[in-house]
């Protein structure tokens, strides 16, 4: 039997630990008394430290990125905006907390001077430019910065969402398990009009059983209605078609994922049929789905 209570609280709890909003809360560490933030850059093997400074531009230590293009920039700080000689570098991926910044360039100028003020080594500035681009709001008191993604942030990762959802569906339409499969978290739970199914291996006997098997193959067909980013996993609203030989199966779907690496995963999966038809005024026929 199935409990449409229990399915219920289920998607209420899973969407309360996901997160209402796209914000994020990432706590501040301190250099003496200075802000410090971790960052991830692609390249480094561990977490950076920049000083988080409101009245300065976005800047990285030459200490840290000796690599890039000498040239003459413009430094602003507390103390106004002078010219220096540095190098820009180019950074693939820029990260804090679950946000994401890509394709940075950021002048690398020597910083020893902060690090040696506070004691630890500072690897650069987190500044008012990129702050702004996240949305930040620092809480000196409460050591905390919350992030909220900027609407382009948001546009690249429903893209890139998509996009794996779009992989997914053709690894399904040519019956490729183990590509299919990793579009599933193993942790995933799918709710269908046919049961319920708890875990990747469950799922995945399921759409053997009833898909892959078929002859001539099933061919499955998504179109999206809404994305919702929802603090690091994007929930997706879909209507589905799957042609299973002769017979034409149509659902309304929703699917919660969540990034696991470079690859997005389902973690949750509802089907169910789709709302009825309005009914046609009298005399007329209502078409054929």
């Amino acid at each position: 039997m199935r409990h449409p209570v229990l399915r219920s609280s289920f998607l209420l709890l899973v969407l309360a630990s996901a997160g209402v909003l796209p914000a994020e809360d990432v706590p501040l560490d301190t250099c003496d008394r200075l802000p410090v933030i971790e960052v991830t850059v692609t390249g480094f093997s561990s977490p950076l430290r920049f000083l988080v400074d409101t009245a300065a531009t976005s800047m990285l230590n030459s200490k840290s990125f000796a690599h890039g293009d000498s040239r003459k920039v413009s430094v602003t700080s507390w103390s106004g905006t002078v010219e220096t000689s540095s190098h820009e570098v180019s950074l693939h991926e820029l990260v804090i907390g679950q946000h994401r910044i890509k394709g940075l360039r950021l002048p690398a100028v020597d910083l020893s001077a902060i690090g040696n003020a506070c004691g630890e080594r500072i690897d650069g500035i987190l500044g008012v430019d990129l702050l702004s681009r996240l949305g930040a709001t620092v809480d000196l008191k409460n050591h905390t910065a919350q992030l909220v993604a900027d609407s382009k942030s948001t546009e690249a990762t429903i893209a890139e969402v998509h996009q794996q959802l779009v992989q997914c569906e053709e690894a399904f339409n040519r019956a490729d398990e183990a590509a299919f499969a990793q579009c599933l978290d193993p942790e995933i739970v799918t709710f269908t009009v046919a049961g319920d199914f708890y875990g990747r291996d469950a799922a995945m006997a399921y759409y053997r059983h009833r898909y892959f098997q078929a002859d001539p193959p099933a061919r499955v067909s998504m179109v999206p209605r809404a994305h919702h980013l929802i603090g690091d996993a994007v929930w997706v609203e879909y209507d589905l078609k799957i042609e299973v030989g002769k017979q034409v199966i149509l659902a309304r779907g929703t699917a919660l994922c969540r990034k696991s690496g470079d690859q997005w995963r389902i973690v949750h999966m509802n089907h169910s049929s789709p709302p009825p038809e309005p009914e046609a005024p009298h005399g007329e026929r209502n078409p054929q789905p």
